[in-house]
């Protein structure tokens, strides 16, 4: 310091002028950017469908309510694009970002019922059920607002908004129930005997586009003036929702007229299950965005 000092005024004393040397500048985040991101995705699907014991009943199924369906919970790689701008204050940087995510997320689950007791307290042993899901999910889409704390090339950053999802759902339904089958004769000396009918319900599907919430948060690092890379989790939910799925009882094999599977009450006509299903989905993300120069326009 003593050296830059009388350096100075030995400079000063001859005329010469004094160069200053230039103070460093810190980067600046502002501005509008565009990038891609790779990474990998996870879900969670809990279903319950406390409604298809009833239906069950109805097609003369004797079986147990309460099933507990097993969740399910796929995974994938995923890969898309995003689109957003930044502006920094101090320290202090607030944005926003729309964001697309390419994903695979396909899984099944399912719940069993087993038999119900009879009037004299023993199991319809010949009585039971499989009720199959599947959920398949193929993007992802978040619209964000983001605050972040910047030291120079550096900011760390949380962000929240809304989360968009379509998901594509089938249901199959399918088990043995008690019937009675003709073995010998026919008209008044037809003799029946009890034995387990096979049966389903047509695999119905249906389709529904989710919207809910999303929070993440995540680093981003300036590798230049225009270019930097960002590593986030992002977690969406998308809460409990039911969905109607019509489907026609259907046993494969001749049962005597209001015995077995498919014969009684409304079976012969369409029933609608009404399962809720609750979606939890996590995604990793590193991207890789241009920056353009504070003040730009798209438009």
């Amino acid at each position: 310091m003593g050296v830059l000092v009388s350096g100075s005024a030995f400079a000063a004393e001859l005329g010469l002028p004094i160069v200053t040397p230039p103070l460093p500048v810190a980067f600046d985040w502002s501005g509008v950017y565009v990038g891609g991101h790779i990474g990998a995705g996870w879900e969670r699907t809990t279903f319950i469908d406390p409604g298809a014991t009833s239906i069950l009943g109805n097609a003369g199924v004797g079986v147990a309510g309460g099933a507990v369906a097993t969740d399910a919970r796929p995974n994938s790689l995923l890969g898309g694009a995003q689109i957003g701008w930044m502006y920094q204050i101090g320290r202090l940087v607030v944005g926003s970002e729309l964001d697309w995510s390419w994903t695979r997320l396909n899984s099944n689950g399912a719940a069993f019922f087993g038999p119900a007791l009879t009037t004299a307290g023993s199991p319809l042993v010949t009585s039971f059920a499989n009720e199959v899901y599947r959920v398949s999910t193929k993007w992802t889409g978040t619209a964000t607002t983001m605050i972040g704390l910047a030291r120079d090339h550096w900011m760390f950053y949380s962000k929240a908004g809304a989360a968009w999802a379509p998901h594509d759902y089938a249901l199959a339904v399918n088990g043995s129930g008690a019937g009675f089958v003709a073995v010998t004769g026919s008209g008044a000396g037809v003799f029946f005997r009890p034995a387990p009918i096979p049966f389903g319900f047509a695999p119905p599907n249906t389709s529904d586009t989710l919207v809910g919430w999303t929070v993440g948060t995540g680093v981003k690092w300036a590798v230049s003036n225009n270019w930097f890379i960002n590593v986030e989790y992002d977690y969406m939910d998308f809460g409990s929702k039911g969905q109607n799925f019509s489907a026609v009882c259907t046993a494969p094999v001749s049962v005597a007229a209001g015995f077995g599977p498919c014969t009684g009450g409304t079976a012969a006509a369409a029933s609608t299950f009404n399962p809720t299903f609750n979606h939890r989905i996590s995604e990793v993300k590193v991207g890789l965005n241009y920056k353009f120069e504070p003040g730009f326009l798209l438009w």
